[in-house]
């Protein structure tokens, strides 16, 4: 009988080896139900969007507190937040305007977080203006708990070429997120657009298409980037992303798909992975 020899054997004994490898990291992809890159991304989307609304409404609401009082207008501040404006005369990059929010060291909001701290507001122009410089950064300031640091600049690009207003914004944040669950570091390049009630002057009807991507670790030793594959619309109403689809890829792992919704204010997202659904509620 004539005997195989030893180096096709062994080229026989590396390619079964390889196709067992393959199958196994497959069969693990397959089982992937790791959500968390999918919820810390999210998790700072949201603080970071809501820092932006707090800000437009301190800018819009001064020291009327009947106005700040108003659920229904979709504030999110309430009288226990003091309003301080810095007003320069002739707004520039060199003389900005500063806005202090100071939520105190304990302050329940309208949506029923409570608050502390501050977060100052720096701008060189109206933030309607083309040119126009916002930087937003917190001071000691926690939500519930996980307090919220770095800064958010929103730069005023000029309106599209449907008469909407852009902006583009660069995050560079970290969340200590409360009882221990660890650290979050987050920066993100987005463009805003204003696509609905930048006509008005009722903050409740106003609309945002974000378009960009990220990158974002955790203590953990967790990292992932990410990629807006569908344009995320912010609601401001509820102060949440309501429809969109975002793609997080962490490191070593297939791609998760996040789907926000239809456009409800429902609190609720969903994750696939590798076709299966899985869904997290904030």
């Amino acid at each position: 009988m004539k005997s195989t020899p030893l180096f096709v054997r062994i080229s026989m004994l590396l390619a079964i080896a390889m196709l067992v490898n393959l199958s196994a990291c497959r069969k693990k992809e397959d089982t992937d139900t790791d959500t968390n890159a999918s919820k810390n991304e999210s998790i700072a989307e949201r603080y970071f969007n809501e820092l932006q609304d707090l800000s437009d409404q301190a800018a819009k609401t001064g020291d009327l507190s009947t106005f700040k009082l108003s659920s229904n207008e979709g504030m999110l501040l309430s009288n226990c937040a003091v309003i301080t404006f810095d007003t320069l005369g002739n707004v520039s990059a060199s003389n900005p305007d500063t806005i202090i929010i100071d939520f105190g060291t304990s302050c329940l909001c309208n949506d029923n977080k409570i608050r502390s701290g501050k977060i100052i507001i720096s701008s060189t122009g109206r933030y309607r203006n083309e040119g126009s410089v916002i930087t937003i950064t917190p001071e000691n300031y926690f939500v519930n708990g996980n307090q919220i640091l770095g800064s958010r600049i929103v730069t005023n690009t000029g309106n599209n070429l449907l008469g909407q207003p852009t902006f583009s914004v660069l995050v560079n944040g970290t969340i200590i997120l409360a009882n221990n669950e660890g650290t979050i570091t987050w920066n993100a390049t987005r463009t805003r657009t204003w696509i609905q009630g930048n006509n008005t002057l009722i903050f409740s009807d106003d609309m945002y298409s974000i378009t960009g991507g990220s990158s974002g670790s955790k203590v953990n030793g967790q990292t992932w980037t990410s990629i807006i594959t569908s344009p995320l619309v912010h609601k401001r109403i509820c102060h949440q992303i309501v429809s969109g689809v975002l793609q997080v890829t962490p490191s070593n792992k297939p791609i998760r798909t996040i789907d926000f919704g239809q456009g409800d204010c429902d609190n609720t997202l969903t994750v696939n992975i590798n076709g299966n659904s899985y869904s997290i509620t904030f």
